[in-house]
């Protein structure tokens, strides 16, 4: 039976298991999620109400950390998380910033939504320090030998932060600004950009 992704198209989380399955040329269904008139089939793979969800045969998959590192174990070839101890640690630490970016942006999205300043600006506050990290990972060479997991969640979470909030927010951050403009040409990552506000 064919792989299923539950997803809806802005969703930087979605678009981190896109990218991977992208890269691993896997074949699959995407089914475009209404978050506001959750179906009874969504409903029963996500019991969290949450996208991505990947449905392989009977198993529901949710949470997309937990959903890429099952496509890594059910389909290892090429492998998402380099080889060996030190590339794996990195790709889970950029996997857990570039999450924290997304989740965050989120957070500052519905928090401007309301017009609750503070909520936004802490967001931010939280967001500035995962991306000061990501710039001095990328300017220090600290970053993966292979692409792969920790790219792919830092491409969904920076992405969808320029997406809500402007491309003027990465300003700060050339290096990362760089890394990220280089992707732009990578057939998985502009085959998963997301369409505009």
């Amino acid at each position: 039976m064919a792989l299923r992704l539950f997803n809806t198209a802005r969703s930087p989380f979605g678009r981190k298991v896109r990218i991977i399955l992208a890269e691993k040329n896997l074949a699959y269904e995407e089914v475009t999620v209404d978050l506001q008139n959750r179906t009874p089939e969504f409903s029963k793979a996500s019991p969290l109400g949450k996208v991505p969800v990947l449905v392989d045969g009977e198993t529901a998959i949710f949470d997309s950390t937990i959903v890429v590192e099952y496509l890594e174990d059910a389909f290892p070839n090429p492998p998402m998380f380099g080889v060996g101890v030190r590339q794996r640690l990195l790709h889970r630490t950029l996997d857990e910033l570039g999450d924290h970016v997304a989740d965050q942006a989120v957070t500052a999205f519905y928090a401007n939504q309301r017009s609750d300043g503070p909520a936004a600006e802490q967001a931010f506050a939280r967001i500035h320090k995962a991306l000061a990290e990501l710039e001095r990972r990328v300017a220090t060479n600290a970053w993966t030998v292979q692409f792969g997991a920790g790219d792919a969640a830092v491409i969904g979470g920076c992405g969808y932060l320029v997406l809500r909030h402007g491309e003027a927010v990465l300003k700060p951050y050339p290096a990362l600004q760089s890394w990220l403009n280089a992707q732009d040409a990578r057939p998985s990552v502009a085959a998963t950009r997301p369409p505009p506000n």
